[in-house]
């Protein structure tokens, strides 16, 4: 998520992506004085058909509304921008009730509904835009180990990958739906390649069940240091398909092209989850993970946005520290797959989040009887339509293997109404 465009970028049409258009004006007035203002609204209902705890299902909603500003219109801040999103959870938790997935079933899904602040942040760009200064309420996930591609799916895993976001024994990362503070550099300083560096606060374990932000830095357990190398392979001319850089830009087509490297790690040392040393105490050491991840547009049809994008991400965890030590996840997403519905998309994935020793040991523990399996696998198919200007509907089907590493398959399907206001 990035502030508002610069002055030689054309506003966004509200009149052809939302549902109540400029406001008679006074959007594009806003727009121009440094303000963008979006209010949108996400509505889930998915169903438990077989498998998992028992069947039955619910709906889950979500609202976002978000303020971009522009600092260099709005205050004459020369490369300066603030972003701040209100968040707001309503309905039931499917996944905790009806499924069991250690990975959890969909990306709006928390511990409690709860409405407040989620990002608030201040950010300042370097010279030409070679790079960035961010402070403030900041989630990882909306920059690190994320993949364009698997935006559309509903599966959590398919934002931050499930060993990143498996909380360890004291503390876990600034992610949805709970954030902290934190501090992210971005240098950018040529077409085809960018880094990033993070410092956040991290969350506590017994805090990340309230789903609120953890905004008292005394509260936090120690500190999350996250870094991300990445290239973009179009810009070094490779070409695959269709998505060739010299014909794909044409008509303003953006392919997706990008390959990048990343680890993180946690201060203090945190205790293991079940280890212990000769006098009967936890053994400690460092909560660490790494991850790989690349993206590519396969191919294009000539002049339109029709196309087809691939996705893979392998990451993986110390493996003592938290349950999941290693997972992987690979996908297609074909935008366009009907001639005639460029802005539909039809996604297919897999993701798989293994389980370590000490992991299986402690679930073992927790449920007195042995487990089935090592690991969880998910597959998901789903179809996004663009029914009208505002307007997504977007049924998928999804089927859990080993919830739990305990509970029977599960088969889950559903929809998504995405309203933008």
């Amino acid at each position: 998520m990035t502030s508002i465009a610069s002055a030689d970028v054309a506003a966004p049409n509200w009149q052809e992506s939302t549902l109540t258009g400029d406001w008679g004006g006074a959007r594009q007035r806003l727009y121009d004085k440094g303000a963008e203002l979006e209010l949108l609204y996400t509505a889930d209902y998915l169903r438990n058909n077989s498998g998992g705890f028992k069947r039955g299902g619910g709906y889950m909603g979500h609202v976002d509304l978000i303020l971009q500003v522009d600092g260099e219109k709005l205050l004459g801040w020369q490369g300066g921008s603030a972003y701040l999103q209100l968040i707001s959870n309503s309905g039931q938790r499917v996944n905790l009730n009806y499924v069991g997935s250690l990975m959890g079933i969909d990306n709006i899904e928390a511990p409690v509904n709860r409405s407040g602040i989620f990002q608030a942040w201040l950010q300042q760009s370097f010279p030409d835009d070679k790079g960035s200064l961010r402070l403030g309420l900041y989630p990882i996930d909306s920059e690190f180990y994320v993949t364009d591609s698997s935006g559309v799916f509903l599966h959590p895993s398919f934002g931050m990958s499930a060993e990143a976001g498996d909380f360890g024994t004291l503390a876990g990362p600034t992610i949805y739906p709970t954030s902290t503070w934190g501090a992210r550099l971005r240098i950018d300083p040529d077409p085809a390649w960018y880094a990033m560096l993070a410092v956040t606060r991290g969350v506590t374990t017994e805090r990340a069940a309230t789903a609120g932000p953890n905004i008292s830095w005394q509260q936090g357990s120690g500190s999350m240091v996250i870094g991300e190398v990445g290239l973009r392979p179009a810009e070094l001319g490779v070409t695959l398909g269709a998505s060739a850089p010299a014909a794909s830009h044409a008509g303003g087509f953006e392919p997706i092209s990008k390959l990048a490297l990343g680890a993180w790690r946690f201060t203090p040392q945190f205790p293991e989850l079940v280890a212990v040393n000769a006098a009967g105490d936890a053994k400690t050491t460092t909560h660490w993970g790494a991850y790989i991840l690349g993206e590519q547009t396969l191919y294009r049809v000539p002049d339109s946005n029709r196309n087809l994008t691939a996705f893979v991400r392998y990451g993986l965890t110390d493996g003592k520290t938290n349950n999941i030590d290693y997972s992987v996840s690979a996908g297609i997403a074909w935008q366009g797959v009907l001639a005639g519905r460029e802005d539909d998309i039809f996604g297919i994935a897999a993701t798989r989040a293994h389980v370590g020793l000490q992991g299986r040991e402690l679930l073992a523990a927790d449920l007195g009887t042995p487990l089935s399996s090592t690991a969880e696998t998910v597959v998901e198919v789903t179809y996004q339509a663009q029914l009208a200007r505002g307007v997504i509907v977007q049924p998928l089907i999804q089927r859990i293997f080993n919830p739990g590493l305990s509970l029977p398959d599960s088969t889950v399907a559903g929809a998504r109404l995405q309203l933008a206001f």
